[in-house]
């Protein structure tokens, strides 16, 4: 097929290319309406645009952001983006349109859609609620492409990719909805006008999300980063038939849980849908009909069960009951079937009834195969979603890490509260054991009682293994759990002098390789964990931190501290990244308070630092100094210091250029606590300072810096990130020099490498058999 066929010429000018992009993440209804993804999703779509040379002024984009990703849509959206309300949809379609000067148009839309009354699907604007469902006529948009609207005889072909699902309301739903907008009556009058439409799933179905992106929109955007790699112009034929084949890898790899049912009309008005059977194994085939089975034959023992089960699942699944009134055994099946959860949630419904409130064990066995792994019903997958969501970005971490304690096989790439219930759902279930997933939930609620809903994790424990049969399993589980984590605190690992202190000496000559020290601090206690006497990079150096800190310290409560020469202080070590072994990649500084300090410059002044460090603790940020920003000479800060003596610290706006001045002043001054914004200076840095600081007590600021560091790990335009502290805590200082040699008795151990329990070599082959010694701490 030429480009000219497939509707792409080979020398198409993308500079005559417009594109409608419509991201709606917002909603008036209820918070859980609100989706996490399309704004990110249309900003990949234009940049995929911009890059084929589609000029910045040739894109409307339309979007109403989470209050989450305001920042990201104004770090990219371009200056005519507005917000995605009805007046501005009916604006650009209705009139807006008419104007463009081109010869190809791309139309994209992400948010939800529902299928309203008339078989209609309704594309929701952001001022949808509960009581007033109101979106846009998607099937009249593709015919509005036709008429006059789009005047421009030169447009002679449109794209229209909708990832927006269509799923079916209720009667009482349905009677709140308004009928959707139809933007156009006119006729169509350009009827060689080329349409190339793709949507993510057929009429009463639900679009998939995965990892904060709309499952269909990232595979589409894959496939045309493929075309472009290959320096071919783009061939939609061949694009889609790349996007139908990605969802059947996915569904063969078993990647995805949740499929939808794909739709396209090519250029030459041809209809392709693919529909992903679950159901082609024959053994599986095999086990739906024994669950046919079960349900027949309780259906002549016990009245009403087609009935209370079907009217369970109403409650309960995202897919759409059967048009029949009163189900068969077939259709009801098939109906849990389409949902992911749909099984389980029908074995407990058809439990409930059962003579004895049991099945055979045949409806078990045919119940395992289908369900794929996924034992939870339907309403206790939705409900432990919600309650990982309550938990925020802090503890959702802990509880990954929890659960990577638990089972060390467990990897969770992408961290949502969706995608971690899937991954912990589907490790392996044994019938009449006690699953993994409430394992680990009963060991980070006793390792962590005052997370938010802590309580009602425990609660939905407790109920799911009474569901199973298991309730003495969970609680024999649940005792273990408490006993080991109060073994934990009551050794002291989690108390208030709980650190690892890091000495990271100044790179020699040209290159970043660095020697270091580390130790765990407990109280009066020192332990050396690691020496490395030959240079090592800052990407080893992050690595092998990460295994030390992975069995020596706890997440959120173990403060880390780097001994930085002064000129190093500026380093970002709280940038540092962990996990890259692990279950979830992170920031150093999202899972530990991290701090800078520095011994330099201390012994004359010792006196100072000591006292003003006595003020810490009855201090607040309101009581640190603001140190002026006018001020560039060593001499004339330490003097602005030496007059506020009953100050504990110091907040520097200071530009760049005079950091390092400010550093000597402070540190041979007495300073104990220094704050300041490592990217902005002069007022930008003193307004967001202020703003961040707010009112905390003083004694719990690396706490609090932690805290937004996680927020900034979770938005990237969260200035968090950009926070620095230098905490030089006089109580706690850096281990006598002859800590920094190897303990007493040590011995070669033949390989070159010192018996540390995981030092590192002395001998230039430091590297190789030091990461063996590290990799079995993994």
């Amino acid at each position: 097929m030429t480009g000219e066929e497939s509707g792409t010429a080979p020398d198409h000018d993308w500079r005559h290319t417009y594109a409608v992009l419509v991201a709606v993440e917002a909603y008036q209804g209820h918070p859980d309406w609100n989706l996490d993804g399309p704004v990110n999703d249309a900003l990949n779509m234009m940049g995929w645009l911009l890059k084929q040379g589609v000029p910045v002024g040739n894109i409307h984009l339309l979007a109403s952001p989470l209050e989450s990703n305001k920042g990201l849509l104004a770090a990219a959206a371009p200056p005519s983006c507005r917000s995605a309300e009805r007046a501005n949809i009916r604006a650009v379609f209705g009139q807006e349109l008419r104007h463009i000067d081109g010869d190809w148009l791309w139309v994209y839309w992400a948010g939800h859609g529902v299928q309203a009354r008339g078989d209609r699907w309704s594309l929701l604007y952001p001022e949808s609620c509960d009581t007033d469902l109101v979106g846009l006529d998607a099937d009249n948009l593709i015919h509005l492409l036709r008429t006059d609207r789009l005047r421009n005889r030169r447009v002679g072909r449109a794209t229209v990719v909708i990832d927006a699902c269509r799923k079916a309301l209720s009667a009482r739903q349905q009677e709140l909805a308004a009928p959707p907008d139809r933007l156009s009556e006119e006729p169509q009058i350009h009827h060689d006008r080329r349409i190339f439409f793709m949507r993510a799933c057929r009429p009463g179905r639900t679009a998939k999300e995965q990892g904060g992106s709309g499952l269909f929109t990232s595979v589409l955007l894959g496939q045309l980063a493929t075309a472009e790699r290959q320096g071919t112009p783009v061939d939609l034929d061949r694009v889609w038939d790349g996007v139908r084949g990605e969802f059947e890898r996915l569904r063969t790899d078993g990647r995805i849980r949740q499929f939808p049912t794909l739709y396209a009309r090519n250029w030459d008005e041809d209809e392709v849908e693919l529909k992903i059977d679950a159901l082609r194994d024959p053994k599986r085939q095999r086990a739906r009909q024994q669950l046919i089975f079960e349900v027949k034959r309780l259906v002549t023992t016990v009245g009403g069960v087609v009935e209370s089960a079907a009217a369970r699942l109403c409650g309960e699944l995202d897919t759409e009951p059967p048009a029949t009134t009163s189900p068969t055994a077939e259709e009801l099946v098939d109906w849990a079937l389409a949902d992911p959860h749909g099984v389980a949630s029908l074995l407990h419904a058809l439990a409930e009834r059962a003579p004895g409130g049991t099945l055979r064990p045949e409806a078990h066995e045919a119940c395992r195969i289908l369900q794929d792994g996924q034992w939870l019903t339907r309403a206790e997958y939705g409900t432990l979603v919600g309650l990982l969501d309550r938990l925020g970005p802090e503890h959702v971490y802990t509880f990954a890490e929890t659960a990577h304690e638990e089972i060390p096989a467990l990897t969770v790439r992408e961290l949502t509260p969706a995608l971690l219930a899937d991954a912990l759902e589907g490790l392996l279930y044994v019938p009449h054991r006690l699953p993994q997933l409430l394992r680990v939930v009963e060991r980070f609620v006793a390792r962590c009682p005052g997370a938010p809903s802590a309580g009602a994790l425990r609660d939905w424990s407790l109920s799911c293994a009474t569901r199973l049969g298991l309730e003495g399993a969970l609680r024999d589980r649940r005792a273990d759990a408490e006993e080991q984590a109060t073994a934990v605190r009551a050794s002291g690992h989690a108390g208030a002098d709980d650190c690892i202190q890091i000495r990271l000496r100044p790179p020699n000559g040209s290159g970043q390789g660095r020697t270091y020290e580390v130790w765990s601090r407990r109280g009066a206690d020192v332990a050396t964990l690691a020496t490395a006497d030959t240079p090592a990079t800052p990407e080893e150096i992050q690595r092998d931190l990460d295994a030390l800190l992975r069995v020596h310290a706890r997440t959120q409560e173990t403060l880390v501290e780097f001994f930085l020469a002064p000129t190093d202080l500026e380093l970002d070590v709280h940038r540092w990244q962990r996990g890259a072994s692990g279950p979830v990649e992170r920031s150093l500084g999202t899972d530990f308070p991290v701090v800078v300090r520095c011994t330099e410059l201390r012994a004359e002044q010792k006196h100072l630092w000591q006292r003003r460090w006595e003020q810490v603790d009855g201090a607040s940020t309101e009581d640190l100094h603001w140190l002026p920003d006018n001020l560039e000479k060593s001499k004339q800060i330490y003097g602005a210091l030496q007059s506020r003596v009953d100050a504990p610290g110091v907040v520097m706006t200071t530009p760049r250029r005079a950091r390092s001045e400010v550093f000597t002043a402070c540190l041979y001054g007495g300073i104990p606590v220094l704050v300041w914004h490592s990217e902005a200076e002069l007022t930008a840095a003193k307004n967001e300072l202020e703003s961040l600081l707010g009112r905390e007590k003083l004694n719990s600021l690396p706490s609090h810096l932690r805290k937004l560091r996680s927020a900034s790990d979770a938005d990237d335009c969260h200035p968090g990130r950009n926070l620095a502290l230098l905490w030089d805590d006089p109580r706690r200082p850096l281990p006598d020099q002859l800590n920094l040699s190897a303990p007493c008795g040590e011995r070669n151990n033949g390989t070159g490498l010192a018996a540390l329990p995981w030092g590192r070599s002395r001998a230039p082959r430091r590297g190789v058999a030091h990461r063996a010694a590290v990799a079995s701490l993994r």
